[in-house]
């Protein structure tokens, strides 16, 4: 199998390949399923990656990662190759991440929108947000439509001279245009800025934007707060309505071990946290204080900031973000959910003082220039496309040109992918091992009569998660405690209690903060163990098999010997 490498963007045939190619160089490892099918037909894999011989993936707890959903967001589907790349090679040579193979589960789907993916991909490319599925409909409505017209394989914008136009050339770089200021007459040369396209049903006049007619969202699909099409852009006509969705939410919902979430899409250079359509005062106190920990970390390995979606990151101050994938997981499921927006050529550029939404609304045409400066000085002027001229089919002479939006904005050079995705696989390990996890502290048998014996268990939750993972499964009540059961042989009988002993939940390290917690109190207490006891009555030698299990931090057996 050739070795992946992350310096280019993976079409579907070759992301399939390298996918089945890892798991046959350690089937031991990784293996790879189908979890449904595309719009189209095409297979939605998923990766799963734990040792297979220290227990099955179910009985493990887990991290799920899901890329590409939009499709133009190649990054994401590298980063999550990128983290199964580097739990199977590195397995031998990394005690840490043998131990994270070892004890955890890895659920990878690298793509989940292979459809609109390989569009994009193709030439000539189709931008689209997500899925290829006609919707709303089906009718191709006069208007601009975009289209790579020169079919050089990219989809750049088109200037064209006009003396009402509201763009002008900057007088600091030509190539920039800036928008007129309103008290502006002089003679110009004044244009219109469209995308690359073509006009259909042109009148000779006017240039309406034709609505696009593929212009599902599938991530405004989930059905967290999920609201009709009038009132989320790219709902679609129902929750879960496409297939890609509804084989996510399937896969997931089966795995009841998940306890964090990842979904990757570009770009901002940003850590996106729940709530999309909340404030922070409606999560749980401790549930925040757990995301911004994590994240913590996250932000050290990757320079990238934490944020709410709802308090930093909506598209529009009055309203919200609903259906979102991230917010469905914590929501819905209860667990520790992030929207990694990878890549960010405005802090590339040393822009260091901007919103991540509001900046493209209105900010200083010095940032413009730092940009450009970062294509010509660092990418050697890929980012934006001088302009050039095109003798349009239905427009006549038009320029071609402008800023490279998905291979400068949306994905970055290929020589700079691996740098940018790399520190995501460290913390999304680092994620892995915070999650719980239970161990058997000790099993004693003790002999009270001659054929009765107490069996004592004792079992901890040895990570940083408690066994519920947040406080929002508990009051949602989505997930049970921690449960002991006693299995007997045909001659052993219970003399007291029921075979099966719930235990609740367990706490995990993250209690912990500073000595000077609870206002000065450092008792810790035992809140992360749990003790299950039986009495029976069996003969000396009996082996009775013990099974401690907890959906999302695992399941343990030992047999209690009766001598």
């Amino acid at each position: 199998m050739a070795t992946p490498t992350f310096d280019h963007l993976y079409d579907y045939e070759e992301l399939t390949t390298t996918l089945h190619g890892l798991a046959a160089l350690r089937p031991d490892l990784m293996t790879v399923e189908s979890i449904g099918k595309s719009h189209e037909g095409r297979e939605i894999l998923l990766a799963t990656a734990t040792n297979s011989r220290t227990g099955p993936h179910h009985e493990k707890p887990a991290i799920w990662v899901g890329a590409n959903i939009h499709s133009v967001e190649h990054t994401g589907a590298v980063a999550a190759l990128h983290l199964l790349h580097t739990l199977i090679t590195s397995y031998d040579t990394d005690e840490r991440i043998a131990y994270a193979v070892d004890t955890r589960t890895f659920y990878v789907v690298p793509r989940i929108n292979p459809d609109g993916a390989e569009l994009s991909l193709a030439v000539p490319p189709t931008y689209l947000r997500s899925s290829t599925r006609k919707w709303p409909r089906t009718d191709d409505a006069p208007g601009l439509v975009e289209r790579d017209v020169d079919c050089d394989g990219r989809i750049l914008s088109m200037r064209i001279e006009d003396p009402n136009g509201a763009w002008k050339k900057s007088e600091h770089d030509q190539r920039l245009l800036v928008a007129r200021a309103a008290d502006d007459y002089h003679a110009g040369p004044y244009y219109r800025l469209l995308a690359e396209g073509d006009v259909r049903d042109y009148d000779g006049a006017t240039i309406p934007i034709a609505p696009e007619r593929r212009s599902l969202d599938l991530n405004r699909q989930f059905p967290a707060q999920w609201r009709v099409a009038g009132e989320q852009q790219g709902a679609g006509p129902a929750p879960l309505s496409e297939p890609e969705t509804r084989a996510v939410a399937d896969a997931v919902i089966a795995r009841p071990n998940i306890c964090a979430y990842f979904c990757h899409h570009t770009f901002s250079g940003a850590i996106l946290r729940p709530f999309d359509d909340r404030p922070d005062d409606d999560m749980p106190t401790l549930d925040l204080r757990r995301f911004n920990a994590l994240a913590a970390r996250g932000t050290e390995l990757t320079g990238y900031k934490h944020v709410s979606v709802f308090h930093d990151f909506r598209y529009d101050p009055k309203d919200v973000i609903t259906g979102g994938e991230d917010t469905w997981a914590y929501d819905h499921l209860g667990v520790y959910a992030w929207t990694t927006e990878f890549w960010s050529p405005i802090v590339k550029a040393g822009i260091t003082d901007f919103h991540f939404i509001k900046w493209f609304d209105d900010h200083p045409v010095s940032d413009d220039l730092a940009l450009l400066r970062y294509s010509d000085d660092e990418l050697g002027a890929t980012g934006f496309v001088d302009w050039y001229e095109f003798d349009h089919p239905q427009l006549g002479k038009v320029e071609l040109g402008g800023w490279n939006w998905f291979r400068f904005w949306t994905n970055p050079p290929d020589h700079l992918l691996e740098a940018e995705v790399a520190p995501h696989t460290e913390w999304e390990i680092f994620c892995a091992l915070a999650t719980p996890r239970l161990v058997m502290r000790e099993v004693i048998t003790e002999r009270v009569a001659e054929r009765v014996w107490r069996i004592r268990v004792v079992v901890e939750n040895d990570g940083w998660m408690p066994t519920n993972v947040t406080e929002r499964a508990i009051d949602r009540k989505l997930v049970r405690g921690v449960e002991a059961e006693l299995t007997l042989t045909p001659d052993a009988r219970l003399v007291r209690g029921n075979t099966s002993v719930e235990l609740g939940q367990l706490a995990g390290r993250s209690r912990v903060t500073t000595m000077l917690g609870d206002f000065g109190s450092t008792t810790d207490g035992t809140p992360d163990r749990g003790v299950a006891e039986w009495v029976v009555d069996a003969a000396a030698g009996t082996e009775l098999c013990v099974t401690v299990s907890h959906p999302r931090a695992g399941f343990l057996r030992t047999n209690a010997v009766l001598a």
